[in-house]
């Protein structure tokens, strides 16, 4: 490769940097879209490091970061960069190596919840009431809410004092949780608007499987059971830490297994020939009935792992 080739690579890993680091300050500056650019944040990252190699992809780490620097507070970059950063790092390699996208999604989620970790430790450090917000604080907000019920009539006095008490207990409970959710939909995300990027470029990726073909192996089942057991034993036994993590792993896991429910459910509306109005009313009973349909779909999606739903045969015709 020659030196003009290399200034050149050079030169376009910064150019991408300044538009990571301007995406950065966008989402500090003007709340509404942190949401999205938390997915979209990596992308120049990523590309760059599909087209040249490491060395390109950290120059325009370091860009990124320093151009972060100036345009918004220390901390604040600090945070982005430990969150973003290293996800977009392992999914830039992932993708130059063309890994599968099951492998590379199962280590994008590890790597994002790692980051959040970090960067939860050091908020824990600069200010504990970001991450962990007071009783008091909680009990404001929920008696708040719970008094426009009452005065509706929804509920009694007793019932909304019940309601404030279990929801504060279950707030300060699943925060882990929440955090590891919102880790695992960055990674998501992240991955699916790459892919969609990186074959508008024409660059070659692994193909992501159909929706209806989305499913896990049979040991994932074991992260439910575990996690109920623990809870189980640690409110049994009086162990509050072991209550505490069964039940943020039951609540991780509730989500993974309810997109396989729907991609089961998603795979038997695409195969079996089912009139159109009969979808209709099956999606139509499934709005209604929201709550019961969340349940009914996690049913499927724990149990796909073990029987396999998508091998039944299609009826009769």
């Amino acid at each position: 490769m020659s030196q003009q080739q290399r200034v050149n690579q050079l030169a376009e890993g910064m150019i991408l940097g300044f538009l990571t680091a301007g995406m950065g300050a966008l989402a500090i500056y003007y709340l509404p879209v942190k949401f999205l650019v938390d997915f979209v944040w990596g992308i120049p990252i990523i590309i760059i490091l599909k087209k040249y190699d490491l060395q390109i992809g950290l120059f325009t780490l370091v860009t990124t970061f320093i151009m972060t620097l100036i345009l918004i507070p220390p901390i604040d970059s600090l945070l982005m960069f430990v969150v973003l950063a290293p996800l977009a790092l392992t999914f830039g390699l992932l993708f130059k190596y063309e890994i599968t996208p099951g492998a590379s999604l199962l280590t994008g989620a590890a790597v994002s919840v790692l980051s959040t970790v970090i960067a939860v430790l050091i908020l824990l450090n600069i200010d504990p009431l970001i991450i962990m917000p007071t009783e008091q604080a909680l009990r404001t907000q929920a008696v708040q809410s719970m008094a426009l019920y009452a005065k509706l009539g929804l509920v009694t006095a007793d019932e909304a004092s019940m309601y404030v008490e279990s929801g504060i207990k279950l707030v300060r409970t699943l925060i882990p949780s929440a955090f590891a959710i919102g880790s695992l939909i960055r990674a998501f995300f992240t991955y699916i608007l790459a892919i969609k990027v990186l074959q508008k470029l024409n660059y070659r990726v692994p193909p992501l499987p159909a929706f209806s073909d989305w499913r896990l192996p049979w040991y994932s089942v074991w992260l439910l059971i575990t996690g109920l057991g623990m809870s189980l034993a640690g409110d049994q036994f009086r162990l509050p830490a072991l209550a505490i993590i069964g039940k943020n792993m039951v609540f991780i896991v509730f989500p993974l297994f309810l997109t396989i429910g729907t991609a089961v459910v998603a795979y038997f509306f695409k195969t079996w020939k089912i009139s159109t109005w009969i979808k209709a009313l099956l999606g139509i009973a499934a709005a209604v009935n929201f709550s019961g349909s969340l349940v009914l779909f996690t049913l499927i999606g724990i149990f796909d792992p073990l029987v396999s739903f998508r091998k039944w045969k299609r009826p009769a015709e």
